[in-house]
């Protein structure tokens, strides 16, 4: 019995000590962290987008600005081409001259030869005769072409000599003999694409002649003479 009541006091002096206590506050959550913001990297410039927040006048000034020094620098380029191959044409004047004579005189013979075999039955025959007797002479002008310009590229009429003396020992004899019998067309062809070639080198060579161009480029001006008569200064006092 006194054991039971020993219990009792505990209990009830436990009791007492637990209200006595002031209440536990209870823990608040830990906060919450906010992330870091995500720094993004800058884009690129977009040309295009930029141009399109233009205004239409802006816009048009750029390409007009774009346009006139593009035409600029290709007039530039086109001039400094010009200037380099007719001075290489005037180094060469007596050249082209002399091929631009043979090829006008070839012509003739050919056509001469068709004028006074019209008519015949073997007029084709006798103009490709006279063809292969033109043809020796025609390929010793060929290689004196192109020992003028071996690499090629250099002179403005080259390509027209080229096309003229192959025209005069192939095709133009053919179309000689083709009128001969009957066809025309070819004929005419071939002296349309012969003459404007012909017309292209005259006018250009008598730009060469008229240009202030050096004659040969890259020369060295020639040393004057020494007058003579007068005596050295090195040996003055």
């Amino acid at each position: 019995m006194k054991r039971i009541v020993t219990c009792l006091e505990i209990g009830i002096f436990a009791l007492l000590a637990g209200c006595s206590q002031e209440p536990t506050q209870p823990t608040p959550p830990p906060a919450k962290t906010k992330p870091a913001p995500v720094v993004e990297a800058p884009k690129p410039t977009d040309a295009g987008a930029a141009d399109a927040r233009l205004g239409l006048m802006e816009r048009h000034a750029l390409w007009l600005a774009k346009k006139e020094a593009d035409e600029k620098l290709a007039k530039e380029l086109a001039e400094e081409e010009s200037t380099r191959l007719r001075a290489f044409d005037k180094s060469k004047l007596a050249t082209h001259l002399a091929l631009l004579g043979f090829e006008k005189k070839t012509r003739k013979t050919l056509d001469d030869a068709a004028l006074s075999l019209k008519g015949k039955p073997d007029a084709a025959a006798q103009l490709e005769k006279i063809a292969d007797k033109q043809r020796k002479a025609i390929e010793a002008q060929a290689k004196i072409l192109r020992k003028m310009d071996p690499s090629g590229g250099n002179s403005n009429i080259g390509t027209d000599h080229d096309v003229t003396l192959n025209a005069l020992a192939n095709d133009y004899p053919a179309a000689l003999a083709a009128a001969a019998a009957g066809d025309e067309k070819p004929l005419a062809e071939v002296r349309q694409e012969l003459d404007k070639r012909v017309k292209k080198m005259e006018a250009w060579l008598e730009e060469v002649k008229a240009s202030k161009d050096s004659k040969e480029p890259g020369a060295a001006r020639p040393a004057k003479a020494a007058k003579a008569g007068k005596p050295s200064k090195k040996g003055k006092k």
